[in-house]
Order: structure tokens, then sequence, then C-alpha cells
């Protein structure tokens, strides 16, 4: 992957609506616990860092014109 990779035609499998700035601190900057779902969110600041956990089956939050987008993608349809 480089530097100029972008992400594109992804869909989520689900979109959560709750927020970043909402969701219980844990221990490291980049994850978060959601109380909604009981699931560790992961932010990812670049789109290796997305990629990787979508195929880790994580659910992830990025940021994306200025709004942060959390949920869940499918893996096996993001390449």
């Amino acid at each position: 992957m480089t530097e100029n990779t972008v992400i594109r035609n992804c869909t989520f499998a689900f979109k959560c609506e709750a927020k970043w700035e909402q969701l219980e601190i844990l221990d490291f900057d980049n994850i978060r616990f959601c109380n909604g779902c009981q699931k560790e969110v992961y932010f990812c600041y670049d789109d290796h860092e997305l990629i990787s956990n979508i195929h880790l089956n994580r659910c992830v939050a990025f940021e994306r014109e200025s709004v942060i987008e959390m949920g869940y993608f499918n893996p096996e349809k993001v390449k």
C-alpha cells in the first residue's frame, strides 16, 4: 500500500450512530469501548490501519471530510 492509496466504493455492513467522543476511553488513544454493542472500536488514522482492522473483523472509526464515521465492514468485500 502506498501513501496515495484511497479506499473507495466500500459500504458499511453496519454503520454505527454512536459518537466517538461519547465512547468509553480505554488505555490506548486509538481504541474506545462502545457500551451499545459491547465492542471495542478502533480509530484508523490512515488507509493501511483501516484495511488491517477491517480484515481483523473489528469495528472501526475514521475521519472523512471532518466527520468521524464508525461501523463495521464486511472483510471479504475489502481488498
